[in-house]
C-alpha cells in the first residue's frame, strides 16, 4: 500500500516533477506528458499514471518520481511500471526527490 506524502514531501515530488519535464522539453523530446496539475496527463499504463512519459529520439522513457518516505512502499507499482514499459522496447527510471 503506497504512503501518503507529507505537503512538503508533495512539494518536493512535484518540483522534481516539473525539472525532469523541463530537462526533457530542453532535449527536445517529441512527445512529453508529466502527472503536474493543469497540464496534459501521461497515458495509463496498466491502472496507474506514471509520473512522466516521454519520447526522445525515438525510445520510450518513463520515470516515477519519489520520495524518501514513498520508495520502498510503491514498490508494486514501480514493479508494474517497469515491466509494462519493458514490454514496450522503453526505460523505466525512478528519481528520488530529495
Amino acid at each position: 500500500m503506497a504512503t501518503t506524502r507529507t505537503k512538503i514531501g508533495q512539494a518536493k515530488h512535484d518540483k522534481k516533477v516539473q525539472q525532469r519535464f523541463d530537462y526533457y522539453k530542453k532535449q527536445g523530446a517529441s512527445y512529453l506528458r508529466a502527472d503536474l496539475p493543469g497540464g496534459a496527463k501521461p497515458p495509463k499504463l496498466g491502472r496507474k499514471i506514471p509520473d512522466l512519459y516521454v519520447r526522445l529520439d525515438g525510445e520510450l522513457i518513463v520515470e516515477e518520481i519519489e520520495t524518501p518516505s514513498t520508495v520502498k512502499s510503491d514498490q508494486k507499482q514501480q514493479e508494474a511500471f517497469k515491466k509494462v514499459v519493458k514490454e514496450k522496447g522503453g526505460k523505466f527510471k525512478i528519481i528520488i526527490a530529495k
